[in-house]
């Protein structure tokens, strides 16, 4: 017979020599703590659904995921069932959990793997979607639960928030084929911020210091990383999501392929003395061919980092400190680019490379002009972003 769970009872749970232990709770029907022979403690809900018993995982005992969280979420998900009990599986559902939102994601995303944009898909819904909505049978999601997922976000990134709406209305247009029960996409009439005004926001020589000196004391991958949008140019996700293969030491060029490329053209980079310098310090993971693996071991052979976010709020507050001032007009990675460019032009470099250094396909680039220009830039690239590494060199000793 089962009893009352406690956080005491839990933290004495001793591992087995082998196999796994379950302990149900009383209080909350189905829902049970399993551990195995490491001594992890993991929640799972067992609930017959659509006339079988699954067992759906709940999430892993720990400071962030106690008891009464445990049991919040599988009350939730309870309810979930059982508004939809005794609905048909359609027949392109494979296993015995792809109605949660985190067993479609998969499929979804695989379906999506000849897009040039999968890596920041993945990105989104890994880091997101899943974290909020994952344990969800995918049917019950409401127009509410996106709402609270992108005002939850947009507190910190408008930009981001409207990037997870947009992803997650994709997903659900994909997904309602195979959804019997969900008659219109939760994300239609849900809540969104509003597209903001064009920034213009650029950094200035002193808080470029400030920034390299933040990001000398940052780990990996987020000190390097800095340093090196500071030194290229490059968008965020063409260097956080970049591959070893990726960087010539020898020639001095990082070639982004087309596959990862913004604009599906093969980009060049050349690399100044600092890059390659600041290259060498970056760790190498013989479980990933990524410049930058993610944490999760699970995932790290595919996946970059992820917590861009909180990254930022930390880094920002450091650089206001550094300069000794309350919190100064707020910026973002994007203007570490925006910072590159205005610099190059700052320093006479031609309007066109500037376009060719930062990949743009606009101006000069665009259009008719684009069809018949098929110079490269390399020499004239390379001549522009040693000019710059220069000028950041300069600031920093300064």
């Amino acid at each position: 017979m089962a009893s009352k769970l406690t956080d005491s009872k839990i933290q004495g749970l001793k591992a087995p020599a082998k196999g796994q232990l379950e302990y149900s709770d009383a209080d909350v029907p189905g829902l049970r703590i399993r551990i195995g022979t490491t001594g992890v403690k993991t929640f799972i809900l067992r609930k017959r659904v659509t006339g079988r018993i699954r067992n759906i995982t709940l999430g892993r005992y720990g400071p962030r995921f106690g008891l009464a969280d445990a049991r919040r979420k599988a009350r939730a998900m309870i309810s979930d069932i059982e508004a939809g009990k005794g609905a048909p599986i359609p027949k392109a559902r494979l296993q015995d959990d792809v109605e949660t939102v985190a067993a479609l994601v998969p499929v979804y995303l695989n379906s999506k793997a000849q897009l040039r944009s999968l890596d920041e898909i993945r990105r989104i819904m890994l880091g997101y979607v899943l974290p909020v909505l994952g344990d969800r049978m995918a049917d019950t999601v409401t127009r509410g639960d996106v709402t609270r997922l992108v005002d939850d976000i947009g507190r910190n990134s408008p930009a981001m928030a409207r990037a997870v709406h947009a992803q997650l209305s994709a997903f659900y247009t994909w997904a309602m084929p195979r959804l019997d029960r969900l008659t219109a996409n939760p994300c239609r009439d849900a809540g969104r911020p509003a597209k903001g005004k064009s920034r213009d926001r650029v950094l200035t020589d002193l808080e470029l210091k400030a920034l390299w000196r933040v990001a000398s004391s940052e780990g990996s991958p987020w000190g390097t990383g800095l340093q090196l949008l500071m030194l290229t140019g490059a968008r965020r996700d063409e260097l956080f999501s970049a591959e070893r293969s990726e960087f010539d030491v020898a020639a001095k060029l990082w070639t982004i392929p087309p596959t990862r490329s913004k604009n599906g053209a093969a980009h060049l980079v050349p690399l100044s003395k600092m890059s390659l310098q600041v290259l060498k310090q970056i760790p190498e993971d013989e479980d990933s061919a990524k410049l930058y693996p993610a944490r999760n071991k699970a995932t790290k052979a595919d996946n970059g980092p992820s917590g861009f976010s909180k990254m930022m709020v930390r880094v920002r507050s450091s650089v206001d400190a550094e300069l000794g001032r309350d919190a100064g007009d707020h910026w973002t990675l994007h203007d570490i680019r925006r910072t590159v460019a205005t610099g190059l032009q700052r320093l006479g470099v031609r309007f066109e490379v500037t376009e060719a250094v930062l990949n743009h396909v606009s101006g000069s680039r665009g259009g008719i002009a684009g069809v018949y220009q098929r110079h490269d830039w390399k020499v004239e690239k390379t001549e522009a972003l040693n000019l710059w590494a220069g000028h950041l060199a300069r600031v920093i000793d300064n």
